[in-house]
């Protein structure tokens, strides 16, 4: 059913290497565009004389916007194209970034979840357009490669906001995103033509946003697959929103420190986003690249469980590495196999639809977690709900290759 890619021919080594170039920017401008405020959030705080932790907030707003538009992508992808809608989320970026720049709460707010209407525009028109030009051999390695755009817009923005807004202020730094999504609005025009000429002008721009989750329901093996990207993303996030503040607060890091341990989390990242994928494409099976993932999350966040003050600076820094490694690695083989079990020319639908639960996820990983930090009263144990969220993702990966060979 699902492996119509196979029967193609294999598509010109410049084809691959263009929409990989530009889907990787897309994902990396949106990335840096979620996290910019985050990563000056005392400064921006400070000016705007609030609590640091309600820039939080932002996160949560950010990925509802996500959530809504995730369900329309494919709609507009396939009236617009898939080029033009990624065309699209960069202009929202750039008119977020602008209307944040005012300092006004509640333009604040507005910003916040524009920045999510085009994070939700970025993966449906990818998938669509990497489709076209990935192989059976490579498709893992490839959704892989383009996914480190996440990661490295984190490490962009992590490393540019907090000195830009020192030296300028931070309501300037917000230019700086407005710039690069509009120049590269710009450059992408160039492509535009080649890589929507499939788009149709007579199709809905908007039908029932759940139009897409029923039809994903339908199908076993994708319907496993939104689940299993709402635990995994789940953890993600909670890794990425709580190691700096568990090391500060339990294991007596300096901020700086802590922060050291975050960067070992990204860096691991993007190496582990390639890895994963090359063992996919190695082994022939997406699916058992993400049930080995899944268990190795679930002994990352088992080990943190016990990370004391007394343990070497050097080994808690290598487990915080590990669990990026694994909690940060599955991104690309998850959208990959979603892509690989979609129905012909519904790759764009169907991640929408899996994404839809993958952002649910991202704003019920942070709520589950510090669920678990009221019920416990402290962060490692914690963790221990972390590594039940990833048993239960091995169990929906299973789950999801048993319905996909059964749809064979």
């Amino acid at each position: 059913m699902a492996h119509h890619i196979e029967t193609q021919p294999t598509p010109p080594l410049r084809d691959t290497v263009t929409v990989v170039f530009f889907m990787i920017w897309v994902q990396l401008i949106g990335s840096m565009a979620s996290l910019w405020l985050p990563a000056i959030a005392p400064e921006a705080a400070a000016a705007l004389g609030i609590d640091a932790s309600l820039i939080g907030l932002q996160v949560v707003v950010v990925y509802l916007g996500g959530m809504i538009t995730s369900l329309f992508a494919g709609g507009l992808v396939a009236r617009l194209g898939a080029w033009r809608v990624s065309q699209v989320s960069l202009g929202l970026f750039a008119l977020a970034h602008l209307i944040i720049s005012s300092g006004a709460l509640p333009l604040m707010a507005l910003g916040s979840f524009i920045i999510g209407f085009g994070y939700g525009l970025i993966n449906p028109p990818a998938a669509h357009l990497m489709s076209k030009v990935v192989t059976p051999k490579n498709r893992n390695l490839v959704f892989s490669i383009r996914f480190t755009g996440v990661p490295l817009g984190g490490i962009a923005a992590s490393t540019f906001a907090p000195a830009i807004a020192l030296s300028l202020d931070w309501q300037s730094s917000m230019y700086v995103t407005i710039g690069v999504a509009v120049a590269m609005v710009f450059i992408m025009e160039f492509f535009r033509k080649r890589w929507d000429s499939d788009r149709s002008r007579a199709a809905p721009l908007f039908r029932s946003p759940l139009a897409d989750i029923k039809a994903a329901w339908k199908l076993p093996a994708i319907r496993w697959l939104c689940f299993t990207g709402l635990f995994l993303a789940a953890i993600q996030l909670s890794l990425n929103a709580f190691a700096v503040t568990f090391l500060v607060e339990e294991t007596g890091y300096t901020l700086v420190a802590a922060g050291l341990a975050l960067t070992a989390v990204q860096v691991a990242g993007v190496i582990g986003r390639i890895a994963w994928g090359v063992l996919a494409d190695r082994i022939r099976s997406g699916f058992t690249a993400l049930i080995i993932n899944a268990l190795l999350t679930a002994l990352s966040a088992l080990a943190t469980v016990f990370v004391a003050p007394e343990w070497p600076v050097g080994i808690v820094y290598l487990l915080f590495f590990i669990f990026g490694f694994t909690a940060m690695g599955w991104n690309g083989v998850f959208a990959s196999a979603v892509v690989e079990h979609s129905p012909q020319g519904k790759a764009g639908n169907m991640t929408g639809a899996a994404l839809f639960f993958t952002f649910s996820g991202v704003i019920v990983g942070p709520a589950v977690f510090t669920l678990g930090y009221q019920l416990v009263g402290t962060y490692s144990g914690s963790f221990m709900v972390t590594a039940i969220l990833a048993l239960a993702g091995t169990g929906t990966i299973i789950l999801a290759a048993k319905g996909a060979r059964k749809s064979l």
